[in-house]
């Protein structure tokens, strides 16, 4: 019998059995001390995910609520022309594309800009702002209410209005506006046929906000970015747009500056003070019109 098939004495039994149980316990601390660990981990994550969604709450109340207040509007709606010649294209990127098939559209011999959005939509949100600003300069508005987007989209939470219960008046052109959802994306407003087969013509993706120019131009998504505008209150972005230099002024208004050069051509550049403004003819001269 060889060395090694030799049966083991009782202190090497011992020994190997003292091995064995003090592999077994580092096995066992190791074992608690990750556990541990991922327990902590677990507990930090827990926490921050709560914190962030508390957070995320307040912050969806807080905007909410100042929703509720409308007395914003009467700024959006009354932009000083100094205003709009400081300005001029500012920081618009979007600038409005030919229809492949233009065919004039016309309500009451007058043109027709159709806006297609929704109110959950942060970019529509963005855009309704430069919207309501250049509308303004044709005609008014009554019945605009104070919104904001959804808290689960990014940018998350714009300040805003919605057109669902607003009405325009103008004796130089016609707005149609059509909301599709509410913030929660429960449905709302339906475009009709025939603008909805404009637009998925040009934009099969149907990417809102979706504007139509006469049928004759369209712009898709918002034409300047606004997304510094997340978790801003109504309230604070109007105080910007009275300064021109900001950086929101920059984007909104030249927005503006864009869409009124654009629905001065389909006006035959009526009223003329606006249509010759120098804001107005510089935004022109940068989008090409």
């Amino acid at each position: 019998m060889s060395e090694k098939s030799q049966p083991r004495s009782g202190k090497e039994k011992l020994a190997l059995m003292q091995a064995e149980q003090a592999r077994k316990s580092r096995q066992t601390k190791l074992l608690s001390v990750l556990a541990g660990f991922v327990v902590a981990v677990l507990v930090v994550v827990g926490v921050a995910w709560a914190v962030s969604s508390q957070n995320k709450k307040e912050q969806d109340q807080k905007a909410k609520a100042a929703a509720a207040s409308n007395k914003f509007i009467d700024t959006v709606t009354s932009i000083p022309a100094s205003s709009f010649a400081a300005v001029g294209a500012g920081t618009a990127n979007g600038r409005p594309q030919p229809l492949a098939n233009p065919k004039a559209e016309t309500e009451n011999g007058k043109p027709v800009m159709t806006y297609i959005g929704a109110e959950f939509c942060p970019y529509c949100g963005m855009e309704r702002w430069a919207m309501v600003a250049a509308l303004s300069r044709f005609g008014s508005f009554s019945g605009l209410q104070g919104a904001v987007s959804a808290a689960d989209d990014q940018p998350a939470n714009i300040p805003t209005m919605t057109f669902l219960h607003s009405k325009y008046t103008s004796k130089y052109l016609v707005f149609n506006s059509y909301e599709t959802q509410d913030r929660n994306h429960n449905p709302l407003q339906t475009p009709p046929k025939a603008i909805s087969k404009v637009m998925a013509s040009v934009n099969p993706n149907g990417t809102i906000p979706w504007i139509d120019f006469g049928g004759k131009t369209y712009t898709n998504g918002a034409t300047y970015d606004g997304s510094s505008m997340s978790n801003m209150s109504a309230e604070d972005v109007a105080a910007q747009l009275k300064k021109p230099s900001s950086p929101l002024a920059k984007g909104i208004l030249g927005a503006a500056n864009v869409m009124t050069a654009q629905l001065c051509e389909l006006t035959d550049g009526k009223p003329g003070a606006v249509c010759k403004a120098k804001g107005v003819i510089e935004a022109a001269g940068a989008s090409g019109q």
